[in-house]
């Protein structure tokens, strides 16, 4: 396992030591389990393909940055809180790219619930076991949509794409969402929107910045 104090935030939820990464993802380390969300495969062709003159290779460079996270924090599963595609499901410059990526990790346990743009989501096709729309596991519960557990699970959702607006911040930064009995994780593909959030009393905030957390309000 590798990190710092400038890459990733060690905290309690429900009672399990847990780490928020800079790189937009939540490890646990008592499952060896990276949990991420909105992983939107295929976003950057879909939107070529509406005529949006958008970047090639974001696919590319968000499997990249899932590769690292896998290896240096030797994770045995992956799992997805929705959203693992945003393209059509048959298109091939996503699907090759991922397809290699999950040959790459064979041994790599890798779950996925589904989130709304997931109705073509073909899991065993992909490599991935797909769950029902939430899944239970300790003293957390797995789902896409942020909403709380009516058995007082902590939820680890995704979807909202949260972000906030932090003093010294030229612009508003993707982070983790900490509301009571619930965790909203970033969205892990760079090649997104976000929504600006507004913490309530009690509620806090770890930014993800160029790699690193940016804890709020600090200390």
């Amino acid at each position: 396992m590798h990190a710092s104090p400038e890459s990733a935030h060690a905290m309690t939820l429900a009672g399990e030591p847990v780490w928020l990464l800079g790189a937009r993802a939540l490890y646990w380390p008592a499952r060896a389990r990276l949990v991420i969300a909105d992983l939107h495969l295929g976003k950057s062709h879909a939107f070529r393909q509406a005529g949006i003159a958008v970047p090639s290779g974001a696919t590319r460079a968000d499997l990249a940055r899932l590769d690292g996270l896998v290896q240096a924090w030797g994770a045995r599963e992956l799992w997805i809180v929705g959203d693992v595609l945003h393209g059509p499901a048959g298109d091939a410059a996503w699907r090759e790219r991922w397809i290699e990526w999950r040959r790459a990790h064979a041994t790599l346990d890798v779950v996925a619930l589904p989130g709304n743009h997931d109705r073509a989501l073909e899991g065993e096709a992909l490599g991935l076991r797909q769950l029902g729309e939430s899944a239970a596991d300790g003293p957390f519960v797995f789902r896409h949509l942020p909403r709380p557990d009516a058995a007082g699970g902590h939820v680890i959702a995704g979807h909202v794409h949260p972000k906030l607006r932090l003093p010294g911040l030229a612009r508003a930064a993707p982070g983790f969402w900490l509301r009571e009995q619930l965790t909203v994780l970033p969205a892990f593909s760079e090649f997104t929107g976000g929504q600006p959030v507004q913490l309530a009393p009690g509620e806090r905030f770890v930014a993800c910045q160029d790699g690193g957390v940016l804890p709020w309000p600090p200390g």
